[in-house]
């Protein structure tokens, strides 16, 4: 093992020396567009008939992507661009020759337009190819925005967190020749360099019933619009402006709650721009009531399972508290902002907040303090995060984070640690190459041991060959208590190759979009004086097809092994400790997810511990064609044998949403597990009024708020009614 540890080790840091000097290719011209001036207001009603945009700056036409980089569609994309003070203009002209087979599922904000028919911008407003807005608007006229991260955690959405709501308008319109749309973005919800004469810029166009991208820069398999390295450039932006920086955002909220009665409470976050690349922010009171309740998931293992943060003040900026990349892969976040305000499912009162996020073509620096009260399950508290990068040149990136208390507030506990990122869209000519490394180091009230952590790893993320390699360790002392660790003192590798062929047009296999042939290893041993040698590991292989219709299929094969030190529990059954070994295999099927109704079944079965485990699942979507209407339904089982006994589990989920305007809608979600008596249902109307205010009214039953999926479930007990009115004041 040792070896295998430190021949990887020597791979990855041959790397990181030779490979900067080596993968660089002359660079590729990127395409330009200028924002001109608005001459005249602009209704935003998605028709594009004001006299101003007979003088916009013009993308003529977006290139197609994927399956077939740079060959004609008919699916002709023009792209106008203006601005005018505080306001950048985007209009879009997106031609179907069939509008009749336009996709749109959703109308809710922030809702899953992956199956859409949409257009995406990507805005890098410091030109860093780092950190970047995302707004998309599909054809229906929902909108969806988020926060592309540097160094991402978890590779859900491709690095992008849709949680965060900047401040912008959108809207729609039909015809026979396909859609059109009309978008302001509010600059002063942005932030940006005050001398940057141009900001890194990209456009996507998705057509999902042809599983078609087309995208204005980055046209190759390779590329992504994502793929800030590949941006293009937009000129114009000298005058966008800020206003004078103020944004008062006060909240009331009225609550009435079985067996608690009535109680109110108020409170405000104030934001105010330094300059237009410095901002600081201030909250008061925080409360969350209008967070969507965590989906419930079925937890396999013995180790705690991952939430995402759905809380608004802690996700502006949080792309900038980003640290490492890619670490969630063995589970480590030295940052969990849901560590913050929850305790075991329980809320903590916030009672003030200051938070400082600022950029610049150097890097970046994002600062957060918080000053938590009393409850039940903590003491009162300060909580201090910090987080710093610099850009040596557009390649490398290198940070640092700082956390400071204990979320329970008893005890001392500080992290400090440091990252760097190199990466390149030249690697061999037009490749992608992503090397990362990490150090980190805790002190505070910490039991006897080892308090560092460290880690490597080198990706090559591209089409045809997609492969990583990763190193991490953790001492048995090390313990960021701000942060997600599900298992110190272990040393953790994960390797995973993939050739991912597409047939051509001459191909016996003419009608399969794409074959994935994936597989990988992972391994945690024992890292301490008291431990060593192989605590778990994972083959995996999982051959998937996606067929030019849309159909998908997935057949996986994969063996684990856990040696447990001591017993726990798995759907109701006492797994003894031990060292075990299984094997198992998985169908996954999903039918085209264009189509109004899908369907997604997913089955697993095979040895599992000391017995034999059976999880399958069947999830179903419908949606009217207009998006105004979405059900989702799901069951899942997981049913355990053993010699100890025989036990299930079982999820069932039921939701549902309606929008009577992309503005307003009512969404519930009703979640049942045998685990915990009755059903939770969580229920939320929201009023988004102008773009930056809001009304929400609330009932929740019996909702599950616990959070690692091994504790004792946290449930609101009987009916918990909720009013709040959030207002926004700018200037």
């Amino acid at each position: 093992m040792h070896h295998r540890y430190h021949r990887l080790t020597g791979l990855v840091l041959c790397v990181w020396l030779f490979c900067p000097l080596a993968v660089y290719a002359e660079p590729v011209a990127r395409p330009a567009v200028e924002a001109m001036p608005a001459i005249g207001p602009i209704t935003i009603d998605g028709k594009l008939d004001e006299p101003a945009w007979q003088h916009a700056g013009v993308i003529e036409n977006l290139s197609q992507q994927s399956p077939h980089p740079g060959q004609p569609t008919p699916y002709h994309t023009k792209i106008l661009l203006l601005h005018d003070g505080h306001t950048l203009y985007i209009g879009v002209i997106a031609e179907d020759p069939e509008p009749s087979k336009i996709a749109t599922h959703t109308l809710v904000r922030d809702g899953d337009q992956s199956n859409d028919d949409y257009v995406g911008f990507v805005i890098d407003s410091f030109g860093t190819e780092r950190v970047a807005y995302i707004f998309q608007v599909n054809a229906a006229g929902a909108m969806a925005d988020g926060l592309l991260a540097p160094t991402p955690a978890f590779n859900s959405n491709n690095g992008v967190d849709y949680n965060w709501d900047g401040i912008w308008q959108a809207a729609v319109s039909r015809n026979a020749h396909g859609w059109t749309a009309e978008i302001a973005i509010d600059t002063r919800s942005l932030q940006f360099g005050k001398h940057v004469q141009a900001w890194g810029f990209n456009v996507t166009r998705n057509v999902p019933r042809d599983l078609m991208t087309l995208n204005w820069s980055g046209t190759t398999l390779d590329s992504s619009a994502l793929n800030l390295s590949r941006e293009g450039t937009l000129t114009g932006v000298q005058g966008l402006e800020q206003g004078h920086g103020w944004d008062f955002q006060p909240y009331g909220l009225a609550k009435s709650q079985t067996g608690s009665g009535n109680t109110s409470n108020a409170g405000f976050d104030l934001k105010y721009d330094f300059n237009p690349a410095l901002a600081g922010l201030f909250t008061y009171h925080t409360d969350f009531a209008e967070a969507e309740a965590d989906q419930q998931q079925i937890n396999v293992g013995r180790f705690p399972l991952f939430f995402p943060e759905k809380r608004q003040f802690f996700l502006e900026g949080s792309n900038l508290f980003s640290f490492g990349y890619k670490l969630g892969i063995p589970g480590f976040i030295p940052y969990y902002s849901r560590s913050i305000g929850l305790v075991n499912g329980e809320e903590v009162p916030l009672n003030e907040g200051v938070k400082l996020i600022g950029q610049s073509d150097n890097g970046s620096l994002a600062l957060l303090d918080t000053q938590m009260g009393g409850s039940s399950v903590s003491d009162a508290t300060n909580l201090f995060v910090g987080r710093g990068t610099y850009n040596p040149d557009q390649n490398l990136q290198l940070g640092t984070l700082i956390t400071h208390g204990d979320p329970l507030g008893m005890s001392s506990n500080t992290f400090v640690g440091t990252d760097a990122l190199w990466k390149t869209a030249s690697f061999n000519g037009d490749k992608n190459l992503i090397l990362s490394a990490w150090g980190g180091h805790s002190s505070g009230n910490l039991p006897a041991g080892n308090a560092n952590g460290y880690g490597t790893g080198i990706e090559y993320p591209n089409d045809l060959w997609y492969g990583i390699a990763q190193i991490n360790v953790f001492g048995d002392a090390f313990n960021p208590a701000l942060g997600f660790l599900p298992r110190p003192g272990t040393r953790q590798y994960y390797t995973e190759a993939a050739y991912q062929p597409r047939p051509g047009a001459d191909s016996w296999f003419n009608w399969v979009h794409q074959f994935w042939f994936d597989g990988h290893y992972s391994e945690e041993d024992g890292y301490g004086p008291a431990v060593g040698g192989k605590q778990t590991s994972e083959w995996w292989f999982g051959p998937q097809m996606l067929t030019n219709g849309g159909w998908y299929w997935e057949f996986d094969v994969y063996r684990d092994f856990d040696s447990p030190p001591q017993s726990f529990t798995l759907a109701g059954v006492t797994v003894p400790a031990g060292r075990y070994t299984w094997d198992r295999r998985r169908l996954v099927f999903t039918s085209p997810q264009s189509e109004p109704f899908w369907v997604r079944f997913v089955d697993s079965q095979g040895t599992d511990y000391a017995g034999t485990g059976h999880h399958p699942g069947v999830y179903l979507n419908w949606n009217l064609p207009s998006g105004k209407l979405q059900l989702n339904a799901s069951q899942e089982w997981f049913f355990y044998y053993a010699p100890q006994g025989n036990g299930v589990t079982r999820l069932s989920m039921l939701g549902g949403t309606y929008s009577f305007t992309p503005n307003l809608y009512i969404t519930t979600l009703a979640q049942y597990t045998n685990q915990v008596a009755g059903v939770g249902i969580n229920t939320q109307v929201r009023w988004i009024v102008g773009s930056a205010s809001n009304i929400y009214l609330v009932w929740n039953h019996g909702v599950v708020t616990e959070t690692d999926g091994l504790g004792q479930p946290v449930v609101t007990q009987g009916n918990e009614f909720i009013f709040k009115v959030q207002w926004d004041f700018r200037d």
